[in-house]
């Protein structure tokens, strides 16, 4: 249950272009890709006290000691089956934060991660 999150969101790859004009033609441009732009990973669940992915999180954000991890991702099925899955590559926690606490409110207290990584790959 340490790893377990009833919301992810951040599997995004972008594919940017950059303009270039050729030369003695001015009415014609080439669009060149450039290297895929990856947003932040943000992992949502109710909060866990005394895990260890909390002692990773806090060892990054309190100590600034980083320790980055590969993280599968997998999309479970109604019986627990894997039904889609990705890797996340060299994953380190960037933000944590913790929803309003509001003691006249019966509400979770829900933990938000925000993870930089450098690729993700479908499995």
């Amino acid at each position: 249950m340490d790893s377990s999150f009833q919301e992810v969101s951040g599997l995004k790859v972008t594919i940017g272009t950059v303009e270039k004009k050729e030369g003695g033609d001015n009415n014609f441009v080439h669009h060149l890709p450039t290297p895929p732009k990856y947003d932040n990973l943000v992992l949502k669940r109710c909060l866990l006290v005394s895990s260890s992915l909390d002692k990773w999180c806090r060892d990054a954000i309190e100590n600034f000691r980083f320790d980055p991890k590969d993280i599968k991702v997998a999309l479970l099925g109604a019986n627990g089956e894997i039904l889609d899955s990705w890797t996340i590559i060299s994953a380190f926690p960037i933000s944590w934060e913790l929803s309003t606490l509001n003691s006249t409110s019966n509400q979770l207290a829900i933990e938000t991660l925000t993870l930089k990584y450098r690729l993700f790959r479908k499995d």
